[in-house]
């Protein structure tokens, strides 16, 4: 299969890209060995896809937003495959339009936090609001991390019009541990009290 860089030296005929694109490999991985993942995010934007973003698309400050938030979230992680692979497990559900708002008939849109950006809904539920899954067990390492952390979690209850659910489990399963106490978000005791309506759910 042909690699994204492949593809600019073919279309460009003055090879400015292909050179761009060259050097931008050996930068984010000199010598073969890659650099940081949000080292290597960064690198791309500023030699390659800034100037492309700003010509081709009228949302560019948008995207750069989004990218640096990349970047942000990237830290957490010093291997390029342990950051895919925890990408891969946030970006898994589909990112198509949510229902059509004019059908009657109800449906349940199931969306990550980074997806529901900009949208807005009746009805949010927001789930895992434990220390350890949100924010997850490693932002908590860095105060960048942890900050970014936050906002997500302020886009989260943002998207509720008229109904916003703030769940977390008293227990869970854990591998090799059984089941363990959890305690909640740090970010649900930064909300004050007299906007909150307490309810304990318990199975029958």
């Amino acid at each position: 299969m042909q690699s994204p860089c492949n593809k600019v030296c073919v279309m460009d005929a003055d090879n400015r890209y292909c050179l761009g694109c060259a050097r931008t490999l050996d930068e984010i991985a000199p010598a073969g060995h890659p650099n940081m993942p949000s080292e290597m995010i960064t690198s791309v934007v500023e030699a390659i896809y800034d100037d492309y973003a700003k010509v081709n698309f009228t949302n560019y400050e948008l995207r750069r937003e989004d990218l640096n938030q990349l970047a942000v979230f990237a830290r957490q992680f010093k291997d390029v495959h342990e950051f895919l692979s925890q990408l891969a497990l946030i970006s898994n559900i589909d990112s198509e339009a949510a229902p059509n708002q004019i059908s009657d008939k109800e449906a349940v849109n199931l969306s990550s936090v980074h997806q529901a950006k900009g949208l807005e809904f009746h009805t949010v539920f927001a789930i895992w609001l434990t220390d350890g899954m949100f924010p997850s067990s490693r932002s908590l390492d860095t105060r960048d991390a942890l900050e970014e952390e936050r906002r997500l979690f302020y886009v989260a209850i943002t998207r509720a019009r008229d109904e916003l659910y703030l769940t977390y489990p008293q227990m869970r399963l854990s591998g090799g541990y059984g089941d363990v106490f959890q305690r909640p978000s740090r970010f649900l005791q930064e909300i004050p009290n007299n906007l909150v309506e307490d309810w304990q759910v318990r199975r029958k």
